[in-house]
């Protein structure tokens, strides 16, 4: 069974965190939850019951164990954060040095301060329930094929790592009508998706999307902390890429 590697090269160690938390707690909790998961799938497999991905089969299942367990790995990496006490509070982790939560245990139903996860195969589009105005950090992972064989199939491994703090405008709401029993979701729009990709934490450059000339800039904020996408790519390498290398 391959085991999920974390690469140094994709590490931003300058992404912009709020609350002290810092780039390097993201670092430990991708390297914990890639241990958990390490261990939970060789456990799995030695009991012949599979493998977390063939046990979870449905996207939402497997996106929420990886959320969850991704934001449990973030608040024990940092001393800053502790999760969230209230199932489906908001946000999901909450900043120790509130007092106010501390007053309710961090048992918060909605507070204004702390960071909200979100998890994903997908590219962009990410959703809430509301238009929420916070500190996010989307995981956005890749899994192997789930047609292969489980001791051949490639691991769960995280491709982007973003951060961003948002408001209200950006977002997309779409409500519902009459008899509809639609969810009422809400939508990260353009201005939202930006800010988030503006600012990695962890990026594999082949996951590197958006438009043509926001991409591109994408691409060049890459190049200033991965080396290798740097030599192999010197169109992206810009002035103030090449003084940081000195």
């Amino acid at each position: 069974m391959q085991t999920p590697e974390f690469k140094e090269r994709f590490f931003n160690e300058d992404a912009e965190l709020p609350y002290g938390v810092t780039p390097g707690e993201v670092r430990a909790a991708i390297k914990g939850f890639y241990d958990f998961y390490d261990d939970l799938n060789r456990f799995l497999m030695r009991e012949d019951h599979g493998r977390i991905e063939t046990v979870l089969r449905a996207n939402n299942a497997l996106s929420d164990f990886i959320g969850n367990a991704a934001t449990e790995e973030l608040a024990n990496a940092s001393d800053a954060l502790i999760v969230n006490q209230k199932p489906d509070g908001f946000p999901d982790l909450l900043p120790t040095n509130h007092d106010a939560y501390a007053e309710q245990d961090f048992e918060v139903h909605h507070g204004e301060h702390g960071i909200e996860t979100k998890c994903s195969k997908s590219n962009g589009g990410w959703q809430a329930h509301n238009n929420e105005e916070a500190w996010f950090v989307v995981f956005r992972y890749e899994r192997g094929d789930p047609e292969d064989d489980i001791e051949d199939m490639a691991p769960i491994r995280f491709v982007q790592v973003l951060a961003a703090n948002l408001t209200e405008d950006d977002w997309s709401h779409s409500g519902r009508s009459g008899d509809s029993r639609r969810t009422i979701t809400s939508s990260i729009i353009k201005s939202g998706m930006d800010k988030l990709r503006s600012n990695p934490i962890y990026e594999d450059p082949e996951y590197i999307t958006g438009r043509a000339s926001p991409r591109e800039r994408y691409r060049e904020n890459h190049a200033e902390f991965d080396p290798v996408f740097a030599d192999e790519h010197p169109e992206y390498v810009t002035e103030q890429t090449e003084l940081g290398d000195d």
